[in-house]
C-alpha cells in the first residue's frame, strides 16, 4: 500500500501556480502563432508580390531587349553618306544593357522562387520541430489547469466542512447480546414498577369453599 499522502498547506498557493499555468499556456500560444504567421506572410509577400514584380520586369525587359535589337538591326541597314555604313556603336550598348537587365530581372526571379520553396521547407521543419511544444501547451498544461481548478474547489468545501463529533465517533461500538440483555432488564423493571402500582395486588386470591 502506498505510504504517500497529500501535504497541503495553502490553497491560495494552489491558486496562484495555476494562474501561473494559464498565463505561461496564453504566452506559448501567441509565440507559437505569431512564429508561424510571420513564416506565413513572408511567403505569401514572396508569392503575391515579388513574383508577379518579376513576372512583370521580365516582360518589360523582354521589349526593351526586343527594341534594342530593332533599333540595332535598323541601323546596320542604313547607309552612311561617307562609307555607306553609319556606326552602331550606340546600339549595340543599349542592346547589352537591355539583355543584362534582362538577364538580372530572370535571376531575381528565379532567387524569389528558390526563397519560397526554402521557407516552405522551413515552414514544415519547424512545425515538426514545435509539436511537442504544442500538444503541451494545447493539451496537457490545460487539462492539468482544469485538475488543479477541480482540487482547489475540492479542498475548500473540506475545509468549509463542520468538524466530527470526535466522542461518538471514538466510543465503542454496541454488542447486540448487551443491548438485547439491557432492553429484556428494562421490560422486568417496568413489569415491577406496573404491579407495585397495582391496588388489586398480583397474587390470585383462594376462592372459598
Amino acid at each position: 500500500m502506498s505510504q504517500e499522502r497529500a501535504d497541503v498547506r495553502s490553497i491560495e498557493v494552489i491558486d496562484r501556480f495555476r494562474a501561473t499555468l494559464a498565463e505561461f499556456v496564453d504566452t506559448g500560444r501567441t509565440a507559437l502563432i505569431e512564429a508561424e504567421s510571420d513564416l506565413d506572410r513572408t511567403i505569401m509577400w514572396l508569392d503575391r508580390d515579388r513574383v508577379p514584380h518579376w513576372i512583370r520586369q521580365i516582360r518589360r525587359r523582354e521589349e526593351l531587349v526586343t527594341r534594342a535589337k530593332s533599333e540595332l538591326y535598323r541601323k546596320q541597314t542604313q547607309l552612311s553618306a561617307k562609307d555607306g555604313r553609319p556606326s552602331v556603336v550606340e546600339e549595340q550598348q543599349n542592346l547589352r544593357r537591355a539583355t543584362a537587365r534582362l538577364e538580372e530581372a530572370r535571376r531575381r526571379l528565379e532567387t524569389t522562387r528558390s526563397w519560397m520553396r526554402r521557407l516552405e521547407r522551413e515552414r514544415t521543419m519547424y512545425r515538426a520541430a514545435v509539436s511537442a511544444f504544442a500538444g503541451v501547451v494545447e493539451v496537457d498544461l490545460p487539462h492539468a489547469i482544469g485538475l488543479l481548478h477541480r482540487m482547489s474547489e475540492n479542498l475548500e468545501a473540506y475545509v468549509g466542512m463542520a468538524p466530527p463529533d470526535l466522542a461518538r465517533a471514538l466510543s465503542p461500538p454496541e454488542d447486540d447480546s448487551a443491548s438485547m440483555r439491557r432492553s429484556g432488564s428494562d421490560r422486568t423493571d417496568e413489569e415491577g414498577d406496573d404491579r407495585s402500582h397495582d391496588p388489586a395486588g398480583t397474587e390470585e386470591k383462594e376462592p372459598r369453599p
